[in-house]
């Protein structure tokens, strides 16, 4: 009984990290960890192909918001904005 549930640990291993590789190869930006998730949600039916969407849509929006961030609001120079040149 402990050598089929070792069996089975060890094939379940081995299927994560033929599907991570597989993952690097493609460069999908996938730790071992957000795939392990990916592969529960799908195992649970959640669509693939929708779930690729909000992967997507939360990289957009994180880059965005980290693209924001980094980059601060200039205040431009010009007579309507007597602090030019401050970054907030």
């Amino acid at each position: 009984m402990a050598s089929a549930a070792n069996a089975n640990l060890n094939a379940v291993r081995e299927t994560m990290d033929v599907l991570l590789e597989i993952s690097r190869l493609l460069n999908t930006g996938l730790d071992m960890e957000s795939l392990s998730i990916c592969v529960r949600l799908c195992e649970q039916g959640i669509n693939p192909e929708a779930l690729s969407s909000v992967i997507k849509e939360l990289r957009k929006a994180s880059d965005t918001s980290s693209h924001q961030t980094s980059k601060g609001v200039c205040v431009c120079m010009s007579d309507n904005y007597p602090a030019s040149g401050l970054f907030f």
